[in-house]
């Protein structure tokens, strides 16, 4: 596989997760919002700032692999200009005065991965970038699990509203804490690593919350009916195109700025 492949399918992922993030705000707007919530302003604009969401996590998402590269790489970085000038006068000239640069002082003139410079940085800066539209998409649920959420959230979907939601934080904790590879190192390699783990937590909370869903849809769609504002096709249809070309632009943007990042910097991040 191309080493830019690599990151471009990161970047693809991203997306798509986002993508998903959005869908989870329209459904959740439709059918499970609590009855104290409906007809109030933060109904009203809380797909739009899932849209929004979803554009600025991508980009996030995204920064958190190549971090100021791609800021560098649309426009000629005066580091690596000055780290090509050395080289040039090096090559002119072969006196120690004309040498180049020195090794640290050209590593410090190259544009830097986040990934490798600040990891720690980077993998919060992921974690932030999933866990925010998370948490914005969830907070009807949260209402409704945590405070009254009316008569007709009072249903047998409730209980798998809290199972989505200790499976959700249960994949959060295999994503952030590497366990149980961390405490032995090797074993876990092919099998059972804290990724694997983590996918297995998410696809079974997906389930359960399509199960909630379709359980809300059903048992309260005489009060919906009644009382709900719902989005109409056209505005549905617009917050998933806008979300695919915002996104779109975010992964062509740090797509492209791969293309233009020094060899050297690109086969460093490879090891």
């Amino acid at each position: 596989m191309s080493k830019n492949a690599r990151h471009i399918c990161y970047f693809l992922d991203y997306g798509a997760v986002n993508l998903f993030s959005l869908g989870s705000a329209i459904a959740y707007s439709a059918y499970t919002f609590p009855d104290a919530l409906v007809r109030t302003t933060f109904y009203d604009y809380y797909v739009t700032l899932a849209v929004l969401n979803t554009i600025v996590s991508t980009g996030l998402s995204c920064y958190s692999r190549l971090g100021f590269a791609a800021g560098e790489a649309d426009s000629f970085a005066p580091g690596e200009a000055l780290y090509q000038a050395g080289e040039m006068l090096s090559q002119v000239a072969g006196s120690p005065w004309f040498g180049g640069w020195p090794e640290p002082a050209r590593a410090s003139f190259l544009p830097v991965f986040l990934e490798l410079q600040r990891p720690r940085l980077c993998k919060m800066l992921r974690v932030l970038a999933f866990a925010y539209p998370y948490t914005w998409d969830s907070l009807p649920i949260f209402y409704r699990l945590f405070l009254f959420p009316g008569e007709s959230a009072q249903n047998e979907a409730t209980v798998y509203h809290q199972k989505h939601m200790v499976l959700t934080l249960l994949a959060s904790f295999f994503y952030s804490a590497h366990l149980p590879e961390r405490l032995a190192p090797g074993c876990f390699d092919y099998i059972g690593h804290s990724h694997q783990l983590f996918h297995v937590c998410v696809i079974l909370a997906t389930h359960i919350q399509m199960e909630a869903i379709l359980l809300d849809k059903t048992l309260r769609k005489e009060w919906l009916l009644a009382n709900s504002r719902a989005l109409s096709f056209p505005q549905i249809a617009g917050a998933i195109l806008l979300c695919l070309i915002f996104s779109l632009i975010n992964i062509i943007y740090f797509s492209a700025a791969l293309y233009r990042i020094p060899e050297p910097e690109l086969r460093k991040k490879e090891t």
